[in-house]
């Protein structure tokens, strides 16, 4: 695979923590040409349709780079996956929601409809897939395809002059419910589960099949613990309920399928990347868990009332969950190494990644107890976007020194 391909990777993962920085030094600099708003919606854009979908992209690229017939295809895939998450960026920080924007941001769902398409008919010819990765691969996309609804239907909702009405908000939701919980979590256990078994690695466990049903099952009702916030009723609840139980059984049934093959992983993994893995499993544990406080109605109104927090559980998924997890699939792909200066690297980025988790949920408890305001959170959270950029550009330097040859190969 072209290293070119990890590369755009890189360049989309710090130009969304340099977005980050930028936003986190406005207090400082109130005056700018630049609308504040603009660059975050091109931020949180970037965060998931550059970064994180690519960076996903790229793992099955490099998987399944030395039998894919269709490789012009898949370079001019990569290609528009690049390009139209750039021009989306620039057409948001020129605009913020707007024609070009909204025109770019449509264009992007359609070349998303074209790599699911592309990944099906790749899988389709390969021999060894194992069953559960291929399970979790075609759910991923299919929620892919899902949560692509709700941006189409915010052109509706806007053009009938409900822009600030609730049924937009719930349209953002439903979006950022199966982008996170449904395509991003699925694929990349997925591909995770293909590449332990491509070293060999076999997951005997009939757990791992009660996590992805429990878990699927549960994903579709478990949306309405997004929306809390409206009134519901009480069928509402006890959806909002299951949903959450239940995706939070299934993921307690993955991480054990997990469990059970962790000493192999500890045989043929490095140390570095144990500890990424270790890591990551636990956000996700975590992550679940926090999503169980969504079923009361009470406090999934503070929550979502407090900006904080949303933004918090946000970074706490993509910037925690979702990017090491891609991290650590890098590691094991030998497209980062496992040396000091990548250690180095994410060890920075982990840092900054822990010091935003510190302020931000310590803002929204401060703000719950009518504590005073912590008088350094807006300069730690700007050390913290810092930290991040830093550790992002030492990883991307470690992947740059790594060798010089123009594949990757795995």
């Amino acid at each position: 695979m072209p290293r070119l391909f990890v590369h755009f990777t890189f360049f989309f993962f710090t130009l969304t923590a340099l977005s980050g920085v930028w936003m986190r030094f406005v207090p400082f600099n109130p005056t700018t040409s630049i609308p504040y708003t603009n660059v975050l919606h091109g931020h949180s854009h970037l965060a998931i349709l550059g970064w994180a979908f690519l960076g996903a992209f790229i793992i099955f690229l490099s998987v399944y780079w030395r039998t894919i017939r269709q490789r012009n295809q898949a370079i001019a895939l990569t290609m528009m996956l690049f390009f139209t998450s750039l021009l989306m960026f620039a057409a948001f920080l020129y605009q913020g929601y707007g024609i070009i924007s909204i025109v770019m941001s449509s264009i992007h769902i359609f070349v998303e409809y074209w790599a699911a398409v592309f990944i099906i008919r790749q899988l389709k010819i390969q021999n060894e897939v194992p069953k559960s990765g291929l399970l979790f691969i075609k759910a991923s996309l299919l929620t892919l395809v899902i949560s692509s609804f709700g941006p189409f239907s915010l052109g509706y909702i806007s053009a009938n002059g409900m822009k600030d009405s609730i049924f937009f908000d719930v349209a953002i939701y439903f979006y950022l419910h199966f982008q996170y919980n449904g395509w991003l979590y699925l694929f990349l256990v997925g591909m995770f589960i293909i590449l332990i078994h491509s070293k060999n690695i076999f997951i005997q466990s009939s757990y791992i099949s009660y996590g992805f049903w429990f878990y699927m099952l549960s994903l579709f009702p478990g949306y309405f613990s997004s929306i809390l916030w409206v009134d519901l009723g009480e069928f509402g609840m006890i959806l909002a309920a299951i949903g959450s139980i239940g995706q939070w059984i299934g993921v307690i049934f993955t991480l054990a399928a997990f469990k059970t093959i962790w000493g192999e992983l500890a045989r043929h993994l490095s140390k570095f990347t144990i500890t990424c893995l270790y890591i990551t499993f636990l956000l996700l544990f975590f992550k679940s868990t926090m999503e169980l406080g969504l079923i009361s109605p009470t406090l999934a109104n503070l929550i979502y009332d407090t900006r904080s927090i949303v933004i918090g559980y946000l970074h706490f998924t993509l910037l925690g969950f979702v990017s090491i997890f891609i991290l650590a699939q890098y590691q094991i792909l030998n497209i980062i190494t496992t040396k000091w200066l990548s250690i180095l690297g994410f060890s920075i980025f982990f840092a900054g990644f822990l010091l935003n988790k510190l302020l931000l949920f310590g803002q929204g408890l401060f703000q719950w107890l009518d504590f005073p305001r912590l008088t350094f959170d807006t300069s730690g959270l700007l050390l913290a976007s810092g930290l991040l950029l830093i550790g992002i550009l030492i990883l991307w330097l470690s992947f740059f020194q790594k060798n010089n040859n123009r594949i990757v190969n795995h």
